[in-house]
């Protein structure tokens, strides 16, 4: 690496520098399988972490009883299609 990465970008922008094969319009980057399923994980970690997060921001607002611009109008249509297909 070039440089020490500050943050997720940086690390990012680096990590592609160091490993990319061509410039263009098309990213390809040389890595291994190894590396490719690791990275697979990590994107599967946060997509979970960011669902958990959710949810827990969701708990939050239902226990305070918020209720904002009709977000309760939303979920009871959610419901009522889920309904509809169970």
């Amino acid at each position: 690496m070039s440089r020490t990465p500050r943050n997720l970008r940086d690390f990012l922008e680096s990590f592609v520098d160091d490993n990319a094969l061509v410039d263009g319009d098309e990213l390809l980057l040389d890595v291994t399988p190894e590396e490719v399923q690791e990275l697979g994980f990590f994107f599967v970690r946060g997509i979970c972490g960011w669902i958990h997060g959710m949810n827990k921001e969701r708990s939050s607002r239902q226990l305070v009883g918020f209720d904002s611009d009709g977000v309760d109008e939303g979920r009871e249509v959610v419901e009522q299609e889920s309904e509809l297909t169970h």
